[in-house]
């Protein structure tokens, strides 16, 4: 074989252990999860509404970072700590009710406008809510006063709708009443991101900071934010969030409404973590979520997501 055809070869190797080894590590990474997950089951029993079982709970946790692999690089206190306030809330994780989002190393819980609907429900008096956009070209009308006056005939069949101009929520009541009409135009629900929103101004700084990086790989989580990817899904959350001060509240998004900001984001409780186990070192090559080579810059400690060895385990990981 030429030298040219060797190198060829052999990088051609390296890629295949690189990979090989990233795959391993990701494993190991959620078999890991797994069993913190069932380590932290009692707390997660107790913390759940008797409607939601705690099977179904840490199924859909493990889901959850399964299908955000950058879950299993943030510290195993903020991601425990997330999920906790989801199972307080009697929310689904990485569901329509609520997501689990990496910013660097700290994974944040974030009740979805979904979520906050179904704590209204939960008040026993919410009958129906309503949350949608006005596009450019949708007919709709909206008086206060003189008994006033709402509707919107949207084109669903359109495609040319135009952009959208406004998101509204109202709610029904039981007894047949109807909440206050709740709007909120771009302007208003951008200065709800940038007055309040912690992870976009994170994000932007990250922009500013490193732009040749964020030129280079633009979708990193580094530099974005539920604001920067979902900016459309924030806009309707605000205004269903704004609605919530309008309709009877269930204990549950009482407590939502105490911890979140304005811009959909909350402050986890202080909660103490007891593991059992033993926390070993890795010895394998780093891994970067996003595909860089080895010794490139990464935000990604192995170390947060060693394997845990429970006592008498005999030194091997529990992937049950």
């Amino acid at each position: 074989m030429s030298n040219l055809g060797q190198r060829v070869a052999n990088r051609a190797q390296g890629g295949q252990r690189r990979t090989g080894n990233a795959v391993e590590l990701q494993k190991k990474k959620v078999a890991t999860a797994r069993q913190l997950f069932q380590q932290m089951r009692p707390q997660f029993a107790v913390a759940l509404p008797q409607h939601v079982s705690v099977d179904r709970f840490l199924r859909m946790a493990l889901t959850a970072v399964q299908k955000t692999p950058k879950l299993l690089d943030c510290t195993q206190e903020s991601l425990l700590a997330a999920l906790l306030e989801s199972a307080r809330l009697g929310l689904e994780p990485g569901t329509k009710q609520a997501a689990i989002v990496p910013y660097g190393k700290t994974a944040t819980f974030i009740a979805q406008w979904q979520g906050l609907v179904e704590l209204m429900y939960r008040s026993g008096q919410v009958m129906s809510v309503t949350a949608e956009f006005i596009h450019e070209n949708d007919p709709w009308k909206y008086r206060i006063g003189d008994g006033g006056t709402f509707w919107h005939e949207p084109d669903v069949l359109s495609g040319e709708r135009g952009p959208i101009v406004l998101a509204y929520a109202y709610a029904e009541i039981k007894g047949g009443g109807r909440s206050k009409i709740v709007t909120l135009n771009r302007g208003e629900a951008e200065f709800v991101r940038d007055r309040y929103s912690k992870a976009y101004a994170l994000a932007e700084q990250h922009r500013r900071e490193e732009p040749d990086e964020f030129a280079r790989v633009p979708d990193k989580g580094w530099f974005n934010s539920t604001w920067h990817t979902e900016f459309d899904a924030m806009w309707r959350k605000s205004a269903v969030r704004r609605l919530a001060d309008w309709v009877p509240q269930s204990p549950e998004l009482v407590e939502l409404l105490q911890r979140e900001n304005p811009a959909g984001e909350s402050e986890p409780p202080e909660v103490d973590f007891d593991f059992d186990g033993e926390v070993v070192s890795e010895t394998e090559e780093p891994y970067t979520p996003d595909g860089d080579q080895a010794g490139a810059r990464s935000d990604v400690d192995e170390a947060d997501w060693p394997p845990v060895v429970r006592p008498g385990s005999g030194g091997g990981t529990d992937a049950s």
